[in-house]
């Protein structure tokens, strides 16, 4: 605090020092090289000041940039990550229903080749005994030949 109270005072002394060298200069009187190099150092100074300050402000500006910056970053791979993780849940879903899908059609498909073959074996067990019966009758029709070629 008292600090501060010393530099506000010695820098108003200045300002005033410089402020008086200024109206001689402005009034034609020459100044002294020390008034001169007094006059250049305290401008100087200002004007490091002045760049300080800017450049203060600058790198405030690119704190703020790079937050904003930061904070995009992170939302972007929050998204992306989400909408990653989405993707893989919807492909394993639709993988499951595929799965499910091929599954079911493929034992509806054995269930009606089952059920062909089924139809097709109580065809041909329907035509084996057609044959056997018509063996049969073959063999009755043999015998009876036989028979009546022995009585003749």
């Amino acid at each position: 605090m008292a600090d501060d109270i010393v530099y506000r005072t010695l820098g108003e002394l200045l300002s005033n020092y410089v402020k008086t060298l200024l109206e001689k200069s402005g009034q034609g009187k020459r100044l002294s090289e020390q008034e001169y190099l007094i006059l250049m150092n305290y401008y100087n100074s200002k004007n490091m000041d002045y760049v300080f300050t800017e450049l203060r402000n600058i790198r405030n500006e690119l704190r703020g940039i790079m937050e904003i910056i930061d904070r995009k970053s992170k939302e972007a791979m929050d998204y992306a990550d989400k909408s990653r993780k989405e993707a893989m849940e919807y492909a394993e879903k639709n993988k499951k229903e595929i799965i499910d899908y091929v599954d079911k059609t493929k034992k509806e498909m054995l269930d009606y080749v089952d059920k062909r073959f089924e139809a097709v074996d109580k065809r041909f067990e329907a035509i084996d005994k057609r044959f056997d019966d018509l063996n049969m009758r073959i063999d009755d029709l043999r015998e009876l030949i036989l028979m009546l070629a022995k009585k003749t």
